[in-house]
């Protein structure tokens, strides 16, 4: 998970991310945050032998056995014969190099299916597919039931009048029990097509490891009557492999995504304590 070191906003000097809701032609408005596509590999072509091999020398039995490998070449030393020693050695090396080329390549096709799943987003007042790779911040992604969010969103829309929504994350934190999700208040009761137009401002932090809190802003822009600063809340977020259940629809903006988004800092937070590889992919 070393590659969520290379989340660094432009507005980093500011420690806040300012998110343009819906702001159009990415041509006209370059982007200045990441884009959604995941990689959780730890290895390419190049880099898989010496990074492999270190890693397995920087266990101390394994340079035990390597240094007692190593001192019977001589045999002035030891009687025995090297192979015996250099065979089982080289066996099990080939053995952890194997499981682990495995691993990372079960890794790149659940990072392949993820990035290319289909999602609707909002281009141009008009809803229409894209792969989930290419979903960048500010834009507005549109969810069905069952669905399972592919960023981190903030909610500006659900099929229920009174601006909920129910999610499922069992796949973060293992709870089964439905949360309750609700649209900021100058959303709720918004018809369809004014959120297809809806532009506004989000105040939020930068990227953080914490899945249980989120304090921002949100700001309509004119038409909208709204035009205060609204609080917002984790409630009022769908995070990255949640899915959404009993709700017909909803709608929210990508605030964090790619290796921003919280569970992928999450797990690079645990990563540091526990010697084990976390995917966010697997969550897929």
């Amino acid at each position: 998970m070393d590659k969520v070191e290379e989340c660094h906003d432009k507005s980093s000097r500011t420690r806040k991310r300012f998110v343009d809701i819906n702001y159009g032609d990415r041509d006209l408005y370059p982007d200045i945050y990441c884009n959604n596509k995941i990689s959780n590999t730890k290895y390419n072509f190049l880099n898989f032998l010496p990074k492999n091999l270190w890693e397995q020398f920087s266990r101390f039995m394994n340079k035990y056995f390597l240094l007692i490998a190593v001192l019977q070449l001589w045999p002035l030393i030891t009687p025995v014969n090297p192979a015996s020693t250099w065979g089982p050695l080289i066996l099990i090396f080939s053995v952890s190099a194997s499981k682990e080329a495995w691993d990372d390549c079960s890794r790149y096709k659940l990072d392949k299916q993820a990035n290319e799943r289909s999602v609707w987003v909002v281009k141009h007042d008009n809803k229409m597919q894209i792969k989930a790779q290419d979903i960048h911040v500010g834009d507005i992604v549109w969810l069905h039931e069952d669905d399972e969010v592919p960023c981190d969103l903030v909610l500006l829309g659900s099929s229920d009048p009174q601006g909920f929504c129910y999610v499922e994350t069992a796949a973060i934190d293992g709870e089964v029990d439905l949360k309750t999700r609700f649209v900021p208040l100058p959303c709720i009761g918004l018809p369809i097509d004014l959120l297809h137009k809806i532009k506004g401002v989000i105040e939020c932090p930068l990227p953080s490891k914490d899945i249980r809190r989120f304090d921002a802003n949100l700001r309509l822009l004119p038409p909208f009557v709204y035009t205060d600063y609204c609080p917002l809340t984790i409630d009022h977020t769908l995070l990255q492999s949640c899915s959404l259940r009993n709700t017909e629809w909803a709608c929210g903006v990508a605030v964090y995504t790619g290796v921003c988004i919280s569970i992928s800092k999450f797990y690079a937070y645990l990563c540091k304590f526990y010697p084990v590889h976390l995917s966010t992919s697997s969550l897929y």
